[in-house]
């Protein structure tokens, strides 16, 4: 009894008109049942292109392998270009065929089988592989004319969007068109990952929360609006996880702006501005207070861990000042717990230890001794009107239009050339005239003292108070101490000018 496998693919490239996946099963399964043949499978690869090697298919490559190749004797295509538009791809599946010594049913080409066995039949059978091959080209072409055609529009040029927005169709004279929009619950998303920035949360630790919550990333995002289940790590089903590389690349990127990139640069159109495809998410203010606080943090001492003691970053060993970390033990129903030296490997820590509640409450003693009755303040972001990267990206830009112009990319336009350089001369000196104004940190009174705020906080807010306050822990065997002297209300003051986060006034 002859064993068959049927193969059907369609591709979700646009400007391919292929028959649906529908119409190929039922053709095939017709024929099947004419010559009683027993079908073992079928390979249905939908949104797969037709220059992806049979091989590296999701459900035809499973039958491709040492395993897969014993169950069917001969498969089965609609037709060729089913297989493969790739004519290299074919070709090497031909010889494979023949080496597994099976066959190939394309039920449009009656002779092809016929014709893999001969010299002269393959010979016929790789001019036909070049039709589909034509085709894939003109396909392919058709494609990133109508990108590059698009591409200085406000249209969406199409794959995921970035995180915050959501892709729309509207119609405009007679065809669809593809526009991005905000999407509110991403939207909210953002502004809640800012905002724990600003506070100075870590990028592990926003990365962290995000996970807990179940926020999807924008590539889950779009796989969904497809239809397709999230994937990881090329698992489907499981959820992709937020790192801090992504919610770094997602906070500091134009795009979240609504500003369009292509190759990972803002697209600037002939008045030489940056190609807008919707509304920004956040303010200018905003935005520059939010590239101001994670550029803080990426040269910051003191990193944030997760799941840590509630005095990482303020408690240090004595003996080598690697940070110290948490450690329990139990003697029967008590658990005790102390801070030893973290150095890495384990072999190598310093002997010596201190219990971790004596520590803490002569910290918070020290603590509200020293500060119960100043004043809080919260760093609040000042913005300034300082366009030195805005003059820099068009010095850029009138660089690269000059030796666009040198390559003769311009000849069949001089006054469009002429135009595009006037014009960006003119912003340049009104760039140029500018006062410039850095933006600044300043410290906000918060209407309540210390004393009143302390026992509002839960761990991870006294944590972060007794680093930004200037403590720092070197523990011994059974001992500790505070050093260097925490600084007083009017040093901090002093010191915050003189880097510039705070005025005099």
């Amino acid at each position: 009894m002859r064993r068959v496998l049927l193969a059907e693919r369609i591709s979700d490239a646009k400007g391919e008109r292929s028959e649906s996946i529908e119409s190929q099963d039922e053709k095939l399964r017709d024929r099947a049942g004419r010559e009683g043949v027993v079908i073992v499978g079928t390979a249905v690869d939908l949104s797969v292109k037709g220059d992806v090697d049979m091989f590296d298919r999701p459900s035809l490559g499973q039958w491709l392998t040492a395993e897969g190749l014993e169950k069917w004797d001969e498969i089965w295509v609609s037709t060729q270009d089913r297989l493969s538009r790739d004519d290299i791809h074919f070709l090497a599946f031909v010889f494979k065929v023949l080496q597994w010594g099976k066959s190939v049913i394309i039920l449009d080409d009656p002779q092809f089988n016929e014709q893999m066995h001969t010299p002269e039949g393959r010979l016929i059978l790789h001019a036909k592989a070049l039709g589909p091959a034509k085709e894939l080209a003109r396909i392919k072409a058709r494609v990133k004319d109508s990108h590059e055609r698009r591409r200085f529009t406000a249209r969406w040029h199409g794959g995921y969007p970035p995180f915050g927005f959501r892709p729309v169709t509207r119609y405009e004279n007679g065809k669809t068109a593809t526009y991005l929009e905000q999407d509110p619950d991403m939207v909210a998303v953002l502004h809640e990952m800012r905002r724990q920035i600003i506070d100075g949360q870590s990028f592990l630790g926003v990365a962290k929360y995000l996970n807990d919550k179940g926020v999807l990333t924008a590539r889950d995002r779009a796989r969904m609006r497809k239809g397709k289940p999230v994937k990881s790590r090329g698992v489907e089903g499981a959820q992709e996880k937020w790192s801090e590389t992504t919610v770094k690349k997602v906070l500091t990127s134009e795009s979240t702006q609504g500003l369009k990139k292509h190759q990972r640069e803002l697209i600037y159109g002939v008045d030489g501005e940056p190609v807008r495809v919707a509304d920004p998410v956040f303010t200018d203010e905003e935005w520059e207070s939010l590239q101001a606080a994670v550029a803080r943090r990426l040269i910051t001492k003191t990193r944030r861990v997760n799941k840590t003691s509630a005095l990482y970053g303020v408690v240090f060993c004595g003996e080598c000042g690697a940070k110290a970390v948490q450690k329990k033990s139990s003697r029967g129903e008590i658990t005790y717990r102390y801070y030893v030296c973290g150095s890495f490997p384990k072999e190598e820590r310093c002997k010596g230890s201190v219990r971790a509640e004596e520590v803490e409450e002569m910290l918070e003693l020290d603590f509200l001794q020293r500060y119960a009755h100043e004043r809080v303040t919260k760093r609040v972001w000042v913005p300034g009107t300082d366009n030195t990267r805005e003059l820099q990206d068009l010095i850029k830009r009138i660089e690269r239009l000059r030796l666009q112009h040198e390559a003769g990319d311009w000849e069949d336009d001089p006054d469009g050339y002429r135009a595009r350089m006037n014009h960006y001369r003119q912003k340049r000196k009104e760039l140029e005239a500018q006062p410039v104004t850095p933006g600044r940190w300043d410290e906000e009174d918060q209407g309540h003292t210390f004393l009143e705020l302390w026992p509002t906080l839960d761990l991870e807010g006294k944590r972060k108070q007794l680093i930004d306050s200037g403590y720092r822990v070197l523990i011994g065997k059974g001992t500790f101490e505070i050093t260097p002297e925490p600084e007083t209300w009017p040093e901090r003051k002093v010191r915050l000018i003189r880097l510039g986060h705070m005025t005099e006034e």
